[in-house]
C-alpha cells in the first residue's frame, strides 16, 4: 500500500494525524495515481538533519500499524517534507 503524508519536523511530539483512516484501509489497496493516496499528516520531534527525521517517521509508523521497520518504505521525498511511502505485508 502506498500513502502520501505531509511531515512537520521539530514538532513537540511524535504523532500521526489521520491514522484512524489508514486501520480501515486493506494493506493490498493499491491507487494508480500519487494524488490519489491517502494523505496522513506526521509531526516529528526529530530535525530534518542527515536522515534523522525519516528514520524516526519510519519507527512511528511501524510502531502505529503494528508492523516491522523493514515494511516501510520512504519511496519519494526523502528530502522534502511531503513523502509517498510505501507499506509492504
Amino acid at each position: 500500500m502506498k500513502i502520501k503524508c505531509k511531515v512537520i519536523t521539530r514538532s513537540s511530539r511524535n504523532e500521526v494525524v489521520g491514522l484512524d483512516g489508514l486501520h480501515k484501509l486493506d494493506l493490498n489497496f493499491k491507487k494508480k495515481s500519487d494524488d490519489d493516496l491517502p494523505l496522513l499528516k506526521i509531526y516529528l520531534t526529530a530535525v530534518p538533519i542527515n536522515g534523522k527525521a525519516n528514520k524516526e517517521l519510519i519507527k512511528l509508523l511501524s510502531k502505529e500499524l503494528k508492523i516491522s521497520k523493514s515494511m516501510v518504505v520512504i519511496i519519494k521525498g526523502e528530502k522534502k517534507s511531503e513523502k509517498i511511502i510505501e507499506i509492504y505485508d
